[in-house]
């Protein structure tokens, strides 16, 4: 096997990245695991669950929020979409949104089978002032898409009772 070698060294002398590599900081991270089943037939979004008082360890961070994991269920030409709203210190929760001012969304569908699927979700959210940042609440929604119809954001108890679908909404704060 062939010795890597970085600007003339073995990779046994490199000590860190060059200073042209700016790098983060995880400062802290915080998870909210979530295993009951929850459906809607509504096209307009309802609550998942929750995920409050999380508590910044630092000013002027991001946050890497990620939803991963579960058991969703699409059935007959039905559609799920996924969003997550934010609330900085108490405050009103807001959609987080892309740069064209979209709902920044995870969307699942069958066109005319049966679909399960796991959730993958994330997003590096800034808040809107660092500076004074006490608390973020973080609200999980969902809703049928598309067609009318009932879609299960998560399963509890399938495959003979045995297995549970578990949901992990992560959030990391990085400086």
């Amino acid at each position: 096997m062939a010795l890597i070698k970085l600007n003339n060294n073995s990779i046994s002398a490199v000590s860190a990245l060059p200073s042209s590599i700016t790098t983060g900081k995880v400062l802290k991270a915080s998870a909210k695991e979530f295993a009951s089943t929850v459906n809607t037939s509504s096209s307009s979004f309802v609550s998942a669950f929750d995920f409050t008082n999380v508590t910044p360890s630092g000013q002027n961070s991001k946050y890497l929020i990620q939803l991963m994991g579960g058991y969703t269920t699409t059935v007959s030409d039905k559609y799920m979409s996924v969003r997550i709203l934010v609330a900085e210190n108490s405050g009103t929760a807001s959609v987080i949104q892309s740069a064209n001012n979209r709902d920044w969304t995870s969307y699942h569908g069958a066109n005319n089978a049966y679909l399960t699927s796991p959730h993958s979700w994330s997003y590096l959210y800034t808040p809107t002032n660092t500076s004074s940042l006490t608390r973020l609440d973080f609200y999980v929604q969902f809703a049928s898409k598309n067609t009318s119809g009932t879609v299960t954001f998560n399963t509890v108890n399938y495959s003979s009772g045995t297995l549970d679908g578990g949901i992990t909404l992560s959030v990391m704060e990085i400086a």
